[in-house]
C-alpha cells in the first residue's frame, strides 16, 4: 500500500511550492528512487523542468518531461501515466492523481494557498479513511 506524505510549505507562491517539490525530489533521488513528478499543467511541467536545473548551485538531478523521457530516473507530466518505475510520486496537482496506488511511496506538495490547502485536506481524509500510512510534515 502507498505511504503518502504532506509537505506543507509556509508560502502561497507556485515557485515556492516548485523549490519544495525540488527538495523532496533532491532526497527521493539520492536515495536511488525513480520519481515520477505529476504537475496540474504542461505550463507548470515546463517552469519545474528550467527550476530543477537551477534551483541549487549544488544540486544535479538528472530528469526529462514525459515526451522526451528515456531512461532518465526523474520524469515531470501533466498528463502522463507511467506503468513503470514507480518508486515515488510527488503530486503538484490539486487533484489525487487516478494512478497513485501504483507507487510505494507518494509526496502530497501544499503551500499556503486557500484552495490548495483545502483541496488537499480533502486527499488527506480520502486517504486516511482508506487505510493508507500518512505523514505530515509543516516546513
Amino acid at each position: 500500500m502507498t505511504e503518502i506524505s504532506f509537505y506543507v510549505g509556509k508560502n502561497n507562491t507556485l515557485r515556492d511550492r516548485l523549490i519544495l517539490a525540488c527538495r523532496v525530489t533532491q532526497k527521493a533521488f539520492d536515495k536511488g528512487y525513480h520519481v515520477h513528478i505529476h504537475t496540474d499543467s504542461e505550463s507548470t511541467s515546463r517552469q519545474l523542468d528550467d527550476l530543477l536545473w537551477t534551483w541549487h548551485p549544488s544540486s544535479f538531478i538528472p530528469h526529462a518531461l514525459a515526451d522526451n523521457a528515456d531512461q532518465e530516473r526523474v520524469i515531470i507530466a501533466h498528463d502522463f501515466e507511467p506503468n513503470q518505475n514507480c518508486d515515488y510520486l510527488i503530486n503538484l496537482s490539486n487533484e489525487q492523481p487516478k494512478f497513485f496506488s501504483r507507487f510505494e511511496r507518494m509526496g502530497e506538495i501544499l503551500d499556503q494557498t486557500p484552495d490548495i490547502l483545502t483541496d488537499g485536506r480533502k486527499r488527506y481524509a480520502y486517504y486516511r479513511d482508506r487505510g493508507y500510512t500518512l505523514k505530515y510534515y509543516q516546513l
